[in-house]
């Protein structure tokens, strides 16, 4: 009836485990029961049936007792001075009277013995009706009678005992259940830690990891090289040569440029000293060939900054 022990637990503990191995062989049956030998097992036999005997004599004692006791207490039981006969003697089998005043009550004691038929009906009576109530809660069908009410207890208690062997053997089938249930766990809680390390730390990781590296150092590689090819292509275009003959033409072209201020300039001066001399008199037409002078300059100046 012990529980079942992991294998891993049993192989770390040997000692634990020939223990273990002995009482599931030779100490405990397969109900929990110690095993023992045949002369023990009959002394131990004739011990239970003394202790039985003792308890259905006990049991009888008390259930007269309790029902002495009641009867003294149901109205219309018993005649009065019964009833208060009854009590008396109910009390005494309850140990509710000290020895010393057992000597006073010897007279109520013979008068009991005297009345015992009519105590013993009224008596018989009364747990014939608590008899019919038990009939009636342990049978809702009503096909229980009180003649076959032993055998019905008997019949209860084999089926209780057959149920709580049998809940104390569903109770280890589950315990080995549950026992595979965590061995099943652990099982794969150990995989799946062993599956996240070779994930984080393990070749498939470093292989990944590797691969990025490398996919970086040929991307750096590869820009490097367009940078060299760049660097080629321009390299004809922006030689020295080419470079000091791009100064050399933006410097003419600087100097044109300033040439043609100049020359506006000089026509704006002309134009404000015609103004003074001349008034308003032939302006017009000396506007109208500064203008003409002016657009042309421009245009002169805008070929040369395209140039």
């Amino acid at each position: 009836m012990l529980p079942p022990i992991e294998p891993e637990v049993a192989s770390a503990n040997p000692k634990f485990d020939a223990l273990y191995r002995d009482l599931c062989s030779n100490k405990l049956g397969a109900n929990g029961t110690s095993v023992v030998d045949g002369k023990a097992q009959k002394e131990r036999e004739t011990l239970n049936e003394e202790l039985h005997k003792a308890r259905v004599e006990s049991a009888r004692r008390d259930f007269i007792t309790r029902g002495l006791h009641d009867l003294a207490y149901t109205p219309a039981a018993l005649p009065e001075e019964l009833q208060d006969l009854v009590a008396t003697v109910a009390a005494v089998l309850e140990g509710q009277v000290a020895e010393e005043d057992l000597l006073l009550l010897h007279d109520d004691v013979a008068k009991f013995k005297s009345n015992i038929k009519a105590i013993t009906a009224a008596l018989s009576k009364t747990q014939r009706e608590d008899a019919d109530l038990l009939v009636g809660m342990l049978d809702l069908d009503k096909s229980l009678t009180l003649e076959t009410l032993p055998q019905a207890i008997t019949d209860l208690r084999t089926s209780t005992s057959d149920a709580r062997s049998k809940a104390a053997s569903t109770r280890l089938a589950l315990a080995q259940e549950v026992s595979a249930l965590h061995s099943t766990y652990r099982r794969i809680m150990e995989a799946s830690i062993r599956i996240l390390e070779q994930t984080i730390h393990g070749a498939v990781a470093r292989g990944t990891k590797a691969k990025a590296e490398c996919l970086a150092l040929v991307a750096e590689g590869m820009s490097k090289k367009l940078e060299l090819q760049h660097g080629q292509l321009v390299s004809p275009i922006y030689s020295e040569e080419v470079q000091e003959a791009l100064k050399g033409r933006a410097a003419s072209l600087e100097k044109e440029t300033k040439a043609v201020k100049g020359k506006v300039r000089e026509a704006e001066e002309r134009l404000e000293e015609y103004r003074k001399a001349r008034g308003m008199e032939g302006m017009a037409k000396e506007y109208a060939e500064i203008l003409g002078e002016t657009e042309r300059v421009r245009a002169e100046i805008e070929r040369l900054e395209n140039e």
